[in-house]
């Protein structure tokens, strides 16, 4: 148990300061010149989460388009739809908010998370 624990700490204080030390643009870059690859879209999403998580929104935007760009119809494709719709609202891109949304509703009418797609999609008329 406490090499369990320990593990868990351990790769948990690697990402924090992976996530506060380094920049991720050159992971998209080399995903992009990899998309077959297996660890590609993963790392993708996970970039864009680092950025979303550090505020820094554009970023976050950019990698979020990058994945559905490259992976359409991939395994992250509704949860970074959701939050592709998140971060063009944190930069006040409401064409950007709408068409993710717009998508998820579409591509996804089963998703738990509709409900919220369909609240946050009926705000952007009053913006």
């Amino acid at each position: 148990m406490k090499k369990l624990l320990f593990l868990a700490l351990l790769a948990g204080g690697a990402w924090w300061y992976a996530s506060r030390h380094f920049d991720f643009h050159d992971t998209l870059a080399y995903a992009k010149s990899h998309p077959s690859a297996v660890w590609a879209q993963p790392a993708v999403y996970s970039v864009g989460l680092v950025y979303y998580g550090r505020a820094d929104y554009p970023k976050a935007q950019e990698a979020f388009t990058q994945l559905l760009t490259d992976y359409p119809t991939g395994q992250y494709t509704a949860h970074a739809l959701m939050r592709l719709s998140e971060v063009a609202d944190e930069n006040r891109d409401y064409a950007t908010e709408k068409q993710a949304l717009d998508r998820f509703l579409q591509d996804f009418p089963d998703d738990p998370n509709r409900e919220i797609a369909q609240k946050r999609r009926d705000l952007l008329y009053n913006k």
